[in-house]
């Protein structure tokens, strides 16, 4: 086996606590502990290049791994001690617990009540010509910049009410500026890249002071606020800045 083993140290960093832990049905830990392990056994230096190849874990689901110059990256996430000797593989400890996707993007924000402003704004817009709901239930892969509701309460839509009430058009315009076609972790992320979304436009990255994206007609960057959470079909990255293009 290969066992991509989070430290105390990742469980916090992760907020997963013992009280969290505890929470958890017995189901659900295998099926995590299972989301870090692979039946093989890979040393470092056999890890696929990537950028983020496919590795299937032994819950089913597929893990993405990168190996460059700066190390060894799963989901994102770092390496920080690699090939770790085993009776029965190796293992590899990462920085921060790996949890495995609970459902395509739009079922992950669905699943999480801070992006409820974000679901209404989806569900509006699919009502005009492009069903942006179809588009990110999708194959993919796709990667969003999840506004927070703060987000779009500070872009002037004060209640789910005001989205609903929104052109379909603008919503979709906006919407599909979040969205970058392909699978990008924060491990991909650098200072001054300039990914292009959906809607043709570009979203500038910045690392200088903490991990930021910016909006062509936004006056300041948006804060990535967590990162890498891994769905079917991609991944998402919550922002506190709806961005604009």
């Amino acid at each position: 086996f290969t066992v991509f083993a989070p430290n105390n140290a990742a469980f916090t960093a992760s907020g997963v606590t013992s009280q969290v832990l505890a929470s958890f049905s017995p189901d659900k830990v295998k099926n995590i502990l299972l989301y870090h392990t692979v039946a093989a056994k890979i040393m470092a230096a056999q890890v696929p290049a990537g950028p983020n190849a496919a590795v299937a874990a032994a819950n089913g689901d597929s893990l993405y791994v990168t190996r460059n110059s700066n190390g060894v990256f799963v989901n994102g996430i770092q390496v920080t001690k690699a090939d770790v000797a085993a009776s029965n593989g190796v293992i590899h400890v990462l920085g921060k617990v790996l949890m495995p996707p609970s459902g395509n993007i739009v079922q992950v924000a669905q699943a999480d009540t801070t992006f409820s402003y974000l679901v209404a704004a989806v569900l509006k817009a699919s009502e005009g010509t492009t069903n942006v709901a179809a588009v990110l239930s999708g194959k993919g892969p796709f990667t969003v910049f999840a506004p927070t509701n703060n987000a779009f309460r500070a872009a002037g839509f004060p209640t789910i009410a005001s989205i609903q009430a929104a052109d379909p058009a603008t919503l979709t315009t906006i919407l599909t500026y979040h969205v970058i076609g392909a699978r990008v972790f924060s491990s991909d992320l650098s200072n001054g890249l300039q990914a292009s979304t959906l809607n043709g436009g570009k979203v500038t990255i910045g690392l200088t002071s903490g991990a930021t994206v910016k909006g062509n007609g936004n006056s300041s960057a948006s804060n990535i606020i967590a990162t890498n959470i891994v769905a079917t079909n991609g991944v998402v990255h919550v922002i506190d800045q709806v961005l604009l293009p």
